[in-house]
């Protein structure tokens, strides 16, 4: 089944339907484009749905800093760790590996810290924008992010980072226990400091946000096929054929937007497989047994709590596997255990697991731009733990590119062709 539209350069076609795909099909909507989006699953199944809703001006590292290579043994060998990579795995992660240590020279470190924070820094207006416009500002809210600390050593360690802060824009207030507390009453007594980004945010309902976005999609006309998509071609015209699973869709501009599933569907283009999938959990408890006003991050164990409209969320960890590799659940329940060391107070009621596959890439930029060689075909994809937080700058960069204005960032650091042409 071929479906072919009369195209005036406005016909768009996003594949993928989590956050960072919705945000950019209605950035375009709004634009003023017909769009389409294809995903095989419904949209916000994905990794999308159970982030930690926090939108973090904190994230401007690359994945490898010097204060964890320090600390990788300890976080690589406990059973309790943030940290695990399946020896199955280590094929692709060693030369992943080796990819984000060399960003720790110092021109690379400061090039991505500047890339980074071009997106963060313009993120919040961006994503107030979209949240307006389609009815979800009330899953907003703006009361900032606390970064905790039960050891000195560890709240020492962070505090290296503030110059960086600081040099980016990023507003940071340094805390002792009692101005923690006096923020979110239910920390442990032990808790001796933290950071305050009083910027930052949340969301309530991740999931919801995304779902909002679609329905005002549909409702001023978008389109949605649940389909597989298969590639991409080229038409007699030069026009750019969508192969799907039993149909073809012709459309002026393509964006692939599909997270960690991306990397593959660029690689009949030439591009290197510099892409690995960071799984990672959550558990939601209905009932917490305690009440906080806005994500805390656990410094020493490295996840979150955020409070969200159904409960209380924990979320983090990283697994490096195979996307499709069953999920080792305990990894959502320990959370649970592990929060009670900053938080005495929780409830021991069972939660609800959840477990998703981050796109990530080795300096923690994301890939954005056009296809090399092919006009009307770009790329929105490897956002790891920033998707949500840059979604929506991200939808803006995109438009920009489709309709031939000029980006809000400087995109050649987010280029993909970055990593270069030769396979792993």
């Amino acid at each position: 089944m071929s479906v072919t539209s009369d195209s005036d350069g406005r016909d768009v076609v996003v594949v993928g339907a989590g956050i960072v795909g919705l945000s950019i099909a209605l950035r375009l909507q709004l634009e003023g484009c017909r769009v389409t989006i294809i995903d095989h699953n419904e949209p916000m199944t994905g990794c999308s749905a159970g982030n930690a809703g926090y939108f973090s001006e904190a994230n401007i590292f690359p994945p490898a800093t010097p204060d964890l290579l320090l600390q990788l043994p300890r976080l690589l060998f406990s059973k309790e760790g943030p940290l695990v990579i399946k020896p199955a795995y280590l094929g692709r992660m060693i030369p992943w590996s080796m990819r984000a240590v060399s960003v720790l020279k110092p021109a690379p470190y400061a090039k991505v810290m500047n890339a980074l924070s071009s997106l963060i820094i313009r993120s919040q207006d961006s994503i107030n924008e979209l949240a307006s416009a389609t009815g979800a500002a009330h899953l907003i809210t703006r009361n900032g992010g606390l970064h905790v600390y039960r050891s000195e050593d560890a709240l020492k360690a962070k505090l290296k980072a503030l110059p960086n802060w600081e040099n980016q824009g990023v507003t940071v207030e340094v805390l002792d226990g009692p101005q923690v507390r006096a923020l979110e009453p239910a920390l442990a007594s032990n808790v001796i400091g933290g950071l305050y980004f009083p910027r930052s945010g949340r969301c309530s309902d991740p999931k919801e946000l995304g779902l909002h976005y679609f329905r005002y999609l549909i409702e001023k006309g978008a389109k949605f096929l649940r389909s597989t998509y298969l590639g991409v071609e080229r038409d007699m015209n030069g026009m750019l054929e969508v192969v799907l699973s039993g149909r073809r869709l012709t459309a002026a501009k393509v964006i692939i937007s599909t997270g960690h599933a991306a990397d593959k569907l660029l690689q009949g283009f030439g591009y290197k497989s510099a892409l690995v999938a960071e799984r990672g959990y959550h558990l939601m408890l209905a009932d917490p047994g305690v009440s906080l006003s806005r994500p805390i991050v656990f410094g020493e164990a490295y996840f979150a709590a955020t409070p969200m409209d159904r409960g209380l969320r924990f979320a983090g960890t990283a697994e490096f596997c195979r996307p499709d590799a069953p999920p080792d659940m305990q990894r959502s329940y320990m959370l649970q255990q592990l929060a009670k060391q900053y938080l005495p107070s929780l409830t021991c009621a069972a939660g609800q697991p959840w477990m998703g596959v981050r796109p990530s890439l080795p300096d923690g930029l994301p890939a954005i731009g056009q296809v090399a060689g092919q006009p009307g075909l770009f790329y929105a994809f490897g956002h790891a733990h920033n998707g949500l937080t840059t979604s929506a700058v991200t939808a803006q960069c995109v438009a920009s590119l489709v309709l031939g204005h000029q980006p809000p960032v400087d995109l050649r650091p987010f280029d993909y062709n970055r990593f270069g042409h030769s396979a792993f």
